[in-house]
């Protein structure tokens, strides 16, 4: 029974540990999720897995001891919900949710003494999150050498307008063009409008674009701005 709860103590502690760590890096972020909430949803998840299996032991009983970790998992998506805020255009909090989910899922993997696997999980999403192979500057320097346009596509009425739509983007991202805000509307004529911000880093690429929407019979007319 002493070598059962100094086994428990041990998980709650290492539970602590690791999402202390993944908490304090988004603090030091400046998001709202931090040091705090991280050790208190990996310790619980940690906690919610310790009761399953102890139950199993004290009461000699064969109960699943996933099923309470797959509640865990489920419901962890609400508190993930509370940091996505949208901000204009963008939406931010993205990773705090998933860092919160994912604290959730190395408590669940200590609880069920998996240490070697939480522990390894903790370093790698924590060197992603310090972006220590500097993703983000790879990614921000690719793109900022693009330029964006915004770009409306009228099309002629035809009663396949929807797959008319798709084969032009997926034309437009087969150019290694980002798409964004992408829309598909009606006008008062009944022609289908789409809409689209799209990113391209060559000109030549752009104007090439331009040269084979204009040639398609299906394309009315194109606005740039």
């Amino acid at each position: 029974m002493k070598w059962m709860y100094l086994n428990d103590f041990i998980k709650i502690m290492l539970a602590c540990c690791l999402g202390g760590l993944i908490g304090h890096q988004r603090q030091q972020k400046g998001m709202s999720m931090g040091l705090r909430t991280h050790i208190v949803v990996c310790v619980s998840a940690a906690l919610v897995q310790i009761i399953s299996i102890d139950y199993n032991l004290l009461n000699n009983s064969n109960m699943d001891v996933m099923r309470l970790g797959a509640q865990v998992i489920s419901g962890i998506g609400f508190l993930g919900m509370a940091s996505i805020i949208r901000y204009g255009k963008t939406v931010v909090g993205l990773t705090t949710a998933a860092s919160v989910w994912f604290v959730a899922c190395v408590g669940l993997a200590v609880g069920s003494n998996l240490y070697i696997q939480a522990t390894m999980a903790t370093i790698i999403i924590l060197l992603i999150l310090r972006d220590v192979f500097n993703f983000d500057k790879r990614i921000n320097s690719k793109r900022s050498l693009k330029s964006e346009y915004e770009l409306e596509l009228i099309l002629r009425k035809d009663s396949n307008n929807k797959s008319k739509a798709h084969e032009i983007f997926n034309y437009i991202s087969s150019l290694d063009a980002d798409i964004s805000n992408t829309n598909i509307n009606k006008d008062d004529n009944d022609n289908t409008i789409l809409s689209m911000t799209i990113s391209l880093t060559s000109k030549n690429e752009y104007k090439e674009m331009i040269k084979i929407l204009s040639e398609n019979e299906y394309v009315k007319q194109i606005k740039i701005t």
